[in-house]
């Protein structure tokens, strides 16, 4: 019995530990395939453009985490696992700005950059299974940031909102470029 509740605990760590390094499980599978086209099917445009496209996917990333912040540091909603007492004392102020959005939970990071993560890959590459793969890996950070209550089920869903506007928005600007 002790056991099986072991084995049940680390297998719940570990799928929580993929959720959270989602974005950056993601990231990571788009430079892979961008590099290695050969490896996949098909992709929307040529890759002879490699050397813009990492340019690019830099400052997608930046962007959509600055867009986050704001908007964190604008609504000033609470994390579910937020002490109400704790948190009437958080202000952003200009020494803080780009720190202080981790205690707000309005809108999700994780599940903006997941969601434009995922758009991007099924969009870009036009691979079932690399679709597949992306859209289990941002399930399971879903998952995971409403499990360890870091989000509500409304946070998770405007995050993914923005972040599917955010990869659709990326994915246009990429096929933009093979002219």
């Amino acid at each position: 019995m002790y056991e099986n509740i072991k084995i049940n605990t680390i297998l719940l760590n570990g799928i929580s530990s993929i959720g959270y390094h989602g974005p950056n499980i993601l990231l990571v599978l788009i430079i892979f395939f961008i590099t290695f086209p050969r490896m996949i099917i098909s992709v929307a445009i040529p890759i002879t453009i490699i050397p813009l496209v990492y340019v690019y996917i830099v400052l997608w990333q930046m962007i959509s985490h600055l867009l986050n912040v704001i908007i964190k540091n604008t609504l000033k909603a609470p994390r579910p696992d937020s002490k109400h007492e704790e948190f009437k004392s958080i202000n952003p102020c200009l020494r803080n700005y780009l720190t202080i959005h981790r205690h707000y939970g309005m809108p999700s990071g994780h599940a903006q950059s997941v969601c434009s993560q995922l758009v991007f890959i099924a969009l870009f590459f036009n691979n079932p299974i690399l679709t597949i793969l992306a859209a289990c890996q941002t399930i399971i950070t879903l998952w995971q940031r409403y499990y360890d209550k870091r989000h509500s089920i409304k946070q998770l869903l405007v995050g993914s909102i923005i972040g599917i506007g955010m990869g659709y928005i990326f994915y246009k600007i990429a096929t933009s470029l093979k002219s």
